[in-house]
């Protein structure tokens, strides 16, 4: 987990350093765009699996000098095994479909490098594949909580972020923190 926080941050301080745009007021409200990184179990689905990586596809909708924008994203999140107390690695896999819908508010004025919050609503579709057993999969309403950076450049930007997602499933909630890299065109 440590290495890929400070491959993150590495990837953000690099592009804080690249030739920004010298102009990007009049880009189009809507920007299609592509997302992935690491997938981080919290709680009681951190007992079932392992970190795991995800990736997506989003469309931005918002002006560049109006903080208030708005986020749809689907993502595939797929969590890997984990030890069982014993020492043998267990084969169940957890996968999360998310489909997202997203409020994003940017802070400061600066046009090139923005901090911005992010919280949403979603349905996300939980799979389980315990060894041996058929796959048992769900479907249920989550929220979503978080905060990023967005350096914008030449024609595109990239971002950074790091995401609390609760979903309420039966039972219990599942939680998972991703932390993405994403570009938007």
């Amino acid at each position: 987990m440590r290495r890929m926080v400070w491959s993150v941050i590495a990837a953000v301080t690099s592009l804080a350093f690249a030739v920004p745009a010298s102009a990007q007021l009049a880009s189009s409200p809507a920007r299609f765009g592509i997302v992935g990184g690491g997938t981080f179990p919290l709680g009681t689905l951190s007992d079932q699996s392992s970190s795991g990586w995800h990736a997506g596809a989003l469309v931005d909708l918002g002006l560049p000098l109006v903080p208030l924008g708005f986020r749809v994203e689907g993502a595939w999140h797929q969590l890997g095994s984990t030890d069982t107390p014993n020492g043998l690695s267990s084969s169940e896999k957890v996968r999360v479909i998310a489909v997202t819908l997203n409020a994003t508010y940017a802070f400061g004025p600066q046009p090139l490098i923005k901090p911005y919050i992010i919280g949403g609503v979603g349905g996300y579709n939980v799979e389980y594949e315990p060894s041996g057993l058929h796959s048992f999969s769900e479907t249920r309403f989550g929220i979503n909580l978080g905060a990023g950076l967005r350096v914008q450049l030449t024609g595109f930007s990239t971002f950074a972020e790091i995401r609390w997602h609760d979903i309420f499933t039966t039972g219990n909630s599942v939680q998972m923190l991703p932390i993405s890299v994403g570009v938007t065109f």
